[in-house]
């Protein structure tokens, strides 16, 4: 038994501040009346767990300690949770048997126990101590792949920090513990099998998984809990389809396991199977062919309501806009693109464009480290302060699930940020700015094929039409004079293509850049001359010179030097001293006089 209880302990070790204790009707309370729960603040020693496998005392164990770290995590799932006035119903063998299933199925690390008050505890078993805000969002997502009403069932640990906001120390929420007597509150395996103290502690230590390793495994993609069966079994075959070429079989087994009752095989071919046998949720082009096109009369066509897109940006990015900016790798896309955004969020100038009004963005992120974002916004904050609430909203790749953002080639990566936008946009008011940086850590679209370009095209396309503007970040190819990287079809979806090339100037500390307009559907001429950008690193941008455009003034103060001199050099004298040619001298020297 002492082996066991080392075991036990290794298994369920929780906080070690306290643990929980269940007696019904033995603790005194003081005025005569006796409770079920006591909480002992103390730490549970192996004597302790030694004497709840005994039989002796009822534990449970606080999953989470002080500084906010768990090696345990639980859903407790049970129907007198929902209606606490109702009689107590133990669950069924069956009823088991179908959260088993389930399990079984998606392949999740969990490991079920039948509970005291006759429901089940699903053990999500940890190698060690981690944090718990981290296991908290895989038990939500596990919960929401089994598809539980959250009336029915309690998540443990219920908190991320046991710090009160006056810097007292909290006791925790308890679990109680399996194995009590050691023939209660048992674990069963797969096939629903009661399994004793020893066999049940063996079967759960094989279980053990890392923080990690608990990111592979698949979850279907539902829509959300509360849907319907028809809503839950698209979203379920789209993931099928993904990743199964025997999906239809994949189908009908979802159906029987998750569908109470199951759809009805004929509807289930009406309703799922064949909408998706004839369109790809995931593949290149998500629209359904149209069975007509309508056209108007010029005169009708007026009468529409149509309205002129208006400026985010002056001059620039307009309303219901794509655009671009290319360059280089590493040669200043990301500083240009961060300068905007701070700019455009609290509706201040940038360059020679003013922002009329402040507008929020969305920042998506798949490359930078997420300090470096911080780094970067620094000089923004210090010299203008602290933008809107919720006006710059970064989404970056290190805090998502596996540290990716979704392909935004497919449904599901564009479908999350097209919510993510939507949720801004409820938060301010405002329909949020997209900016995608970069093309390539967020997308594994095929370079030089526009058929791979084609779903992100039309997603941006869709963008525009719900009234979302975008830039996206993207790179020159092999020659930086034959634009963006890749096919030349991505232009064709754009209202502005900027590139930056860098000027490299030497001894200078300033970041200075050329912006030149590869394409700028609606602006001017004169709105789209090229111009040198400089920063400070300081929160500052300006209007620069070239080092051509310095350069040239240099020569022009020199010769107008010459020209004072009593006797004034020949232009070709000129020429060979400031080591230019004599047509340039010429030049220069008919500006002066002009």
């Amino acid at each position: 038994m002492q082996t066991e209880a080392e075991l036990f302990h290794k298994l369920f070790a929780g906080g070690d501040h306290g643990y929980g204790l269940f007696d019904k009707g033995k603790f005194p309370n003081g005025d005569g009346t006796f409770r079920d729960y006591d909480f002992k603040h103390y730490a549970p020693t192996l004597e302790t767990y030694l004497a709840h496998l005994e039989g002796k005392i009822s534990m449970g164990i606080v999953p989470i300690t002080h500084a906010g770290l768990t090696k345990l995590g639980v859903l407790d799932i049970d129907d007198h949770k929902k209606d606490k006035t109702k009689p107590v119903i133990p669950w069924s063998k069956e009823k088991y048997q179908k959260l088993l299933n389930k399990i079984k199925y998606l392949k999740l690390p969990l490991t079920v126990a039948k509970s005291k008050s006759g429901g089940a505890h699903c053990y999500l078993f940890l190698d060690k101590f981690y944090k718990a805000g981290d296991i908290k969002k895989i038990l939500n997502k596990f919960e929401y792949a089994l598809g539980y009403e959250r009336d029915y069932l309690e998540k443990f640990p219920k908190q991320e920090t046991l710090i009160n906001k006056d810097g007292s120390k909290a006791d925790g929420n308890y679990i109680n513990l399996p194995y009590k007597g050691g023939n209660s509150r048992v674990l069963l395996d797969f096939a629903g099998n009661e399994l004793n103290t020893s066999d049940g502690l063996l079967y759960a230590s094989k279980r053990v998984r890392s923080l990690p390793d608990l990111y592979k495994f698949n979850l279907l993609e539902s829509k959300s809990k509360t849907s319907d069966r028809n809503d839950r079994t698209f979203s379920a075959t789209a993931f099928f389809k993904k990743h199964y070429d025997d999906w239809q079989d994949k189908v009908l087994e979802y159906n029987k396991i998750f569908n109470v009752p199951p759809l009805e095989e004929k509807e289930l071919y009406n309703t799922v199977l064949k909408s998706n046998e004839k369109k790809d949720y995931y593949g290149e082009d998500t629209e359904a062919p149209p069975t007509e096109l309508i056209d108007y009369d010029i005169s009708d066509y007026r009468r529409l309501d149509i309205k002129e897109p208006k400026f985010i940006t002056e001059r620039l990015f307009k309303e219901r806009s794509i655009n671009f900016v290319f360059g280089e790798k590493g040669k200043g896309k990301t500083e240009v693109c961060l300068g905007f955004a701070n700019a455009m969020v609290r509706g201040l100038p940038f360059l020679k464009y003013k922002n009329p009004i402040a507008n929020p963005v969305l920042y998506a992120d798949g490359e930078m480290d997420p300090f470096d974002i911080i780094e970067r916004d620094n000089p923004y904050l210090e010299t203008f302060g602290i933008p809107p609430k919720n006006f710059l909203k970064i989404l970056n790749w290190h805090f998502q699930k596996d540290q990716k953002i979704p392909d935004i080639r497919e449904k599901t990566g564009q479908d999350l940020i097209l919510q993510r936008l939507q949720i801004q946009e409820k938060q301010t008011g405002k329909k949020p700015f997209l900016i995608l940086d970069n093309l390539r850590s967020l997308s594994n679209y095929i370079e030089n094929d526009s058929d791979s370009w084609r779903p992100i095209g039309l997603w941006l396309r869709d963008l525009r039409g719900l009234g979302y503007s975008s830039l996206v970040v993207d790179h020159t190819g092999k020659s930086s004079e034959l634009g963006m990287r890749g096919t030349s079809s991505k232009s064709d979806w754009a209202n502005i293509c900027m590139q930056v090339i860098p000027e490299v100037e030497k001894g200078s500390r300033l970041m200075k850049m050329k912006i030149h307009f590869d394409k700028a559907r609606g602006l001017k001429p004169d709105e789209t001359e090229d111009f040198v950008a400089q920063y400070d690193f300081q929160g500052t941008w300006q209007i620069g010179q070239s080092i051509k455009e310095k350069e040239d003034a240099e020569y022009k103060e020199k010769i107008k030097v010459m020209l004072q001199q009593k006797v004034v050099p020949s232009q070709k004298e000129m020429a060979k001293e400031l080591l230019i040619s004599a047509g340039k001298v010429n030049k220069i020297i008919k500006e002066i006089k002009s």
